[in-house]
């Protein structure tokens, strides 16, 4: 986004300024021109390679912001586990307590005791047993939303790279071109200026050959 409005506001400037300085000296602002129109021309392919790059990055964009939502079905998924296994604990407790004074209560004749003893029992297996499902239904229903995110994420994660891969090589070689064509208009407009060819550095790599 800064070097598309770096590039644009440049050339908005520099075509401004080449047409301040052609009324005194139309040669000075002849490369001017060149080169205020090529930064416009750079500035504007730029700028749609941002929109095209914005609507690809979108996918990547939502799937960040599901990753709160993802993080509370975890959570709600622990809080299932926690919940099953007190349940479960306090469950066998009362089951334990149960068998350990069944048979003194009945030589006691507390049946009543023995009676509401039994229930709370039954009772808290049947809470245990009920918070197990739940935790089965909320593992079940995250396994699914997993892979059905995963998948989601392959599928749109592929094309939206190849999207950007597409985007970005055109727009490099649409610029490449825009430059190289003011070069020429540059080469044209001053047939006698030199212009210096970028160097190929030489690398020696560790078997003493020489690598351009």
């Amino acid at each position: 986004t800064k070097a598309r409005k770096g590039g644009g506001a440049t050339g908005l400037e520099m075509g401004k300024l080449a047409k301040d300085v052609a009324w005194c000296d139309k040669e000075l602002s002849r490369p001017m021109e060149v080169l205020s129109s090529a930064l416009l021309r750079c500035g504007r392919r730029t700028k749609r390679l941002g929109l095209e790059l914005g609507a690809a990055i979108a996918p990547f964009s939502s799937q960040y912001r599901l990753c709160r939502y993802e993080q509370m079905a975890f959570g709600d998924r622990r809080t299932a586990l926690k919940k099953k296994m007190e349940a479960r604990t306090k469950a066998d407790g009362r089951a334990a307590k149960l068998m350990i004074n069944q048979t003194s209560m009945k030589h006691m004749g507390r049946y009543g005791t023995l009676e509401r003893m039994e229930t709370e029992a039954a009772m808290m297996d049947e809470f245990a047993t009920e918070a197990a499902r739940e935790a089965e239904e909320v593992a079940m229903r995250l396994q699914n939303e997993v892979a059905r995110i995963g998948a989601l994420r392959v599928n749109e994660w592929d094309s939206s790279m190849k999207v950007i891969a597409s985007g970005m090589k055109e727009a490099c070689a649409e610029n490449a071109a825009i430059w190289e064509s003011a070069l020429e208009a540059f080469k044209r407009e001053f047939p006698d200026l030199t212009v210096p060819m970028a160097q190929h550095a030489t690398i020696v790599d560790g078997t003493n050959n020489i690598v351009s």
